[in-house]
């Protein structure tokens, strides 16, 4: 009886999700282009809907010689998505990125004002509508 209830209940929030989140997107990858500042962008999670969490990791010149404290992910129509900030010496972070369009990481100086470098990434994999 607990088995039954058990995947009633997996079903139940599956569902959920994609009603209330869009289409589920299992097995996703992030796809990348070659960034001296931005060394990896991966996820480890099976699925997501409006996105999923990544990690990434970063040169060790980043947040210190670079002087990089901020990585925004701003979206394809240039909407901010999520913003975070790092310490000196920090090498990865970990991070949502938008399921279902490309997004461009943004690392950042604050102290300078500058854009260090930008990352195009997209998160790819298997759609459930």
């Amino acid at each position: 009886m607990d088995t039954t209830r058990n995947a009633s209940t997996a079903v139940f929030v599956v569902a959920a999700l994609v009603v209330m989140g869009g289409c589920l997107t299992v097995s996703p990858t992030v796809e990348t282009g070659d960034s001296d500042t931005f060394r990896n962008v991966t996820t480890d999670n099976q699925w997501g809907t409006s996105s999923v969490q990544a990690t990434v990791t970063f040169s060790s010149s980043a947040t210190t010689a670079d002087g990089v404290s901020r990585v925004n992910v701003i979206t394809e129509s240039g909407g901010s998505f999520y913003s975070t900030t790092l310490d000196a010496g920090q090498t990865t972070v970990s991070l949502p990125l938008p399921t279902g369009a490309p997004a461009t990481l943004y690392a950042v100086n604050t102290t300078s004002g500058s854009v260090v470098a930008t990352q195009n990434v997209t998160v790819e994999g298997s759609t459930v509508p």
